[in-house]
């Protein structure tokens, strides 16, 4: 057999393993369509399994019969799980995303689910090879109409890119992504002020209504119990977010105690942050390590717990039957910033904040790091941070000591 005979050989191998094994007895099951003529209405019909279906919508016999062909391969490629992924809906690529992140448990599953299902009425009725960049930017130009911010349109994108690639994976198909990733929300280098801080502190801790457009403060005798309920959800996100710069994430079921039904928790007797429940797997980019408490810290939680007399979440909704979201919260926290004429400040600006602060005051990238859960090449790259400092009092330290050493000899 010569080299031609043999590529044929294998090329014929190739399209018989696609086949259905005839000789061992297997029958091709699925639909089975057929065509007929109605003179009644001069139009040919389809017959779906023996039984009459739908019109073919052609008079001509011809036609009818292309049509068939193509209706006939078409179920038989479902039948043999064949997806032509560019045709794919997106919706439907959304809505088997959000079944597989509830089937895995995830800890984002949460907020997954809520962001691509606002996602959703963005691409309705759109196949993934129609999403081209000059849909990528209208998406987003509607999208901050509508009140969302960039990073939010930013995280829907990210989202909703992986569920794409996970779906065409499913499908062992390459990845149909026809629109370029959107930069990085520029948002999250944003730091906040200390004058800011004390004016979502005055806000969110008092009765006070405030006009930004005069920065005037007007003091009020009371407020509804739905505003007091907003205005402590900022003031516990403030808090907590400027003195542990942890993920938005991690408020989420966050209780006074360990709960089967909940997330992180504080211990208060151990004064020890539990930003995650223990023995939660996190991935490597996005550790959340216990913390301990500074003594405030502590009795500012332990004020918490006295005031919500009895109510193990930290941040519960209105009625107190269950913690919110992180959605509501990101809702209610937006929310807060634009009535004070805030820019730009969302949960996660808090946690970059954090670890600014604490390099502007010269804390190891080390140490901040344990704290914070991030790493500390991440310190070094973003947030241009260097040991030099420490490092030379080591070394200067070292040097005394041998110097020393000598002039004893």
């Amino acid at each position: 057999m010569n080299k031609i005979d043999r590529e044929l050989h294998r090329a014929a191998r190739e399209r018989a393993i696609l086949m259905p094994s005839i000789i061992d007895g297997e029958r091709v099951g699925g639909d089975r369509y057929s065509a007929r003529f109605r003179s009644q209405t001069g139009y040919w019909v389809y017959f779906k399994n023996g039984k009459h279906w739908k019109t073919t919508g052609t008079k001509d016999k011809e036609e009818a019969q292309r049509r068939l062909n193509l209706l006939q391969l078409q179920s038989d490629a479902r039948e043999d799980n064949l997806v032509d992924c560019r045709r794919a809906d997106a919706t439907e690529v959304i809505d088997e995303r959000i079944k597989v992140v509830k089937k895995q448990q995830k800890r984002s599953a949460g907020q997954i689910e809520s962001t691509l299902e606002t996602f959703k009425s963005y691409v309705e009725g759109r196949q993934l090879r129609q999403q081209t960049n000059d849909w990528l930017a209208e998406t987003e130009e509607a999208m901050l109409e509508d009140g969302y911010s960039y990073s939010y349109f930013w995280n829907a994108i990210n989202f909703y890119s992986t569920a794409v690639r996970q779906y065409c994976k499913a499908n062992h198909s390459l990845p149909v992504l026809p629109f370029a990733a959107p930069p990085r929300a520029e948002g999250r280098k944003r730091v906040v002020s200390w004058e800011e801080q004390a004016d979502i502190e005055r806000w969110s801790g008092g009765n006070n209504a405030y006009d930004k457009t005069t920065r005037l403060w007007t003091p009020r005798n009371c407020i509804s119990p739905a505003e007091a309920h907003r205005r402590l959800i900022v003031a516990r996100q403030t808090y907590l977010g400027a003195t542990f710069g942890s993920r938005a994430g991690v408020y989420v079921g966050l209780s006074y105690g360990p709960r089967v039904d909940g997330g992180g928790y504080f211990d208060l007797e151990r004064g020890v942050f539990h930003r995650v429940k223990p023995g939660t797997k996190t991935p490597a980019n996005k550790r959340s390590p216990k913390c301990e408490m500074p003594p405030n810290a502590i009795d500012e939680v332990a004020g918490w717990q006295i005031a919500d007399d009895g109510c193990p979440w930290v941040f519960p909704n209105l009625e107190r039957s269950g913690p919110l979201s992180q959605e509501r919260m990101r809702v209610i926290y937006d929310d807060a910033m634009d009535e004070l004429g805030i820019e730009g400040v969302f949960a996660h600006i808090w946690r970059h904040t954090f670890i600014t602060r604490l390099v502007e005051e010269g804390v190891s990238a080390y140490a901040i790091a344990e704290v914070a859960g991030v790493s500390v090449r991440m310190i070094n790259k973003v947030y241009d941070h260097h040991d030099v400092g420490a490092v030379q009092r080591l070394a200067h330290e070292a040097m005394a000591g041998m110097t020393g050493r000598r002039k004893a000899a």
